[in-house]
C-alpha cells in the first residue's frame, strides 16, 4: 500500500480530499483536521508529562522516555510496515483508527505503568484532550491501543480478545490486524531519543534503570524488511567497559550482553505473535542482530552478528544458544558470554597496544 508521503496521517488527509464517502458518514466529520488538532493538543498538554507521570506514579527509577518523540517514531515504524506491504489494503477509516491508537497506547503511563493500558480515557479526561469522535469510534480505538501489551487474564496473548472483523460506523474494520500492527511498531520505535543522555553520560541515573537507557542509546537501528521478512537490530557500543562489569537493571544487576540477547529474543517472539495476526499481509520469521563495539576512538575491537529464527521441528525454545546455534559454539568456541566476550574484548585492546 502506498502512503502520501510514507505517513498515516497525510495518507488520511488525502483521502478525504478524494472519497470522503470512504469514511463514516460520508465525511460529514472533517477526520484530519479534528485529529491533527487532537494530536496538537496532545503534544502540548499530555505527552510532555507522561514519562514524569510514570517516575512520580511508581516511585521507579527513569523510564527510558514516553514523550512525543516516541509517539512520533511508533507512527513512523507503522507507516512504514503500511506502506511496505503491498498486499494490504487499509481502508481510509482502518488508517484512522490505527493513527488514533497510536497516540492513545502510551498516555496511561503518566498515572502509572501497571495496567496503563486500562488508564488511556482517565488520563485523557484529566488533561482536557479528549476526541471529539463518535464514541463507538473511540472505544475502538481505544481498544486496539489497549492490547499493545500487559495481560488478559494472566496471559500475553491480548491481541486474541479482539474481533478478526467487525463494523463500527457503517465501516469494515479489522481490529486484530490493527493492533498487530501496533504492537509490533511500538517493539520496534526504540532508538537512542529515548535514553537520557545527559544523565547517562554524567553517571547520574538511578541504578535501577540504567541497562535500559544504555541499550536504547546503543541500538540505533531496528528495521523491519517485509519482502525478506526479517527484522536487523543494530547496536554500537563505543565504551568496552559496558561489557566488562553489571548494569543496574530493577532490584538486581545484568550483564549487558545478557540483556541484549534478552532484548533480541523479545523482538523475535513479538515479531512472530504479530505475525499470526498481520498474516497474509505482513508477516516476519527472523531476527538479525548486529553489536558493534569501539575503543574510545572509535576503532572497531569486535562485532557480534547472529540471526534469531524457528529451526528444526519447530519446538519452543526460549534460550537464546537454542534457537541460535552460532552462540552456543561461538566462532569454533564455546558459548558467548559475558565472560567470554570481555576476553574477546581484552585481546582485541592489547593487539592495539
Amino acid at each position: 500500500m502506498i502512503l502520501a508521503g510514507n505517513d498515516l496521517l497525510e495518507e488520511i488527509t488525502e483521502q478525504f480530499a478524494r472519497q470522503k464517502n470512504k469514511f463514516p458518514r460520508r465525511g460529514a466529520l472533517d477526520y484530519p483536521k479534528v485529529i491533527a488538532g487532537w494530536i496538537g493538543g496532545l503534544e502540548a498538554f499530555l505527552l510532555p508529562y507522561v514519562t514524569a507521570g510514570a517516575v512520580a506514579a511508581d516511585g521507579i527509577g527513569h523510564l527510558t522516555m514516553h514523550d512525543a518523540e516516541h509517539v512520533g517514531r511508533v507512527r513512523q515504524v507503522a507507516s512504514n510496515l503500511v506502506a511496505q506491504s503491498d498486499p494490504i489494503d487499509l481502508t481510509p477509516f482502518e488508517l484512522t483508527l490505527l493513527l488514533i491508537a497510536v497516540y492513545l497506547h502510551d498516555i496511561g503511563n503518566v498515572l502509572g505503568r501497571a495496567g496503563h493500558e486500562r488508564q488511556i480515557h482517565r488520563a485523557l479526561t484529566s488533561a482536557g484532550t479528549t476526541l471529539s469522535i463518535d464514541q463507538v469510534e473511540y472505544a475502538t480505538a481505544k481498544q486496539i491501543a489497549g492490547v499493545h501489551g500487559g495481560t488478559v487474564a494472566g496471559s500475553k496473548d491480548t491481541i486474541s480478545i479482539l474481533e478478526e472483523k467487525t463494523a463500527v460506523s457503517g465501516e469494515h474494520v479489522r481490529p486484530r490486524l490493527l493492533a498487530a500492527i501496533l504492537r509490533l511498531a511500538d517493539e520496534l520505535a526504540d532508538d537512542p531519543a529515548r535514553a537520557n543522555r545527559v544523565q547517562l553520560g554524567a553517571d547520574a541515573l538511578p541504578q535501577e534503570s540504567v541497562v535500559y537507557h544504555v541499550v536504547a542509546a546503543g541500538l540505533h537501528s531496528q528495521m523491519p524488511d517485509v519482502s525478506t521478512r526479517e527484522i536487523t537490530l543494530k547496536f554500537t557500543f563505543n565504551d568496552p567497559g559496558l561489557f566488562r562489569k553489571k548494569l543496574g537493571k530493577g532490584s538486581g544487576q545484568v550483564h549487558l550482553l545478557d540483556e541484549i540477547f534478552e532484548r533480541s529474543m523479545k523482538v523475535f517472539n513479538e515479531a512472530r505473535y504479530c505475525s499470526r495476526f498481520m498474516r497474509p499481509y505482513l508477516e516476519f520469521e527472523r531476527v538479525k542482530v548486529d553489536i558493534m563495539i569501539h575503543d574510545d576512538q572509535l576503532i572497531p575491537l569486535h562485532d557480534i552478528v547472529y540471526t534469531i529464527a524457528e529451526h528444526g521441528y519447530g519446538d519452543h525454545r526460549s534460550n537464546i544458544y537454542e534457537m541460535v546455534p552460532e552462540l552456543a559454539a561461538y566462532k569454533g568456541n564455546g558459548k558467548l558470554t559475558p565472560a567470554y566476550l570481555r576476553k574477546l574484548i581484552a585481546a582485541a585492546l592489547e593487539d592495539r597496544a
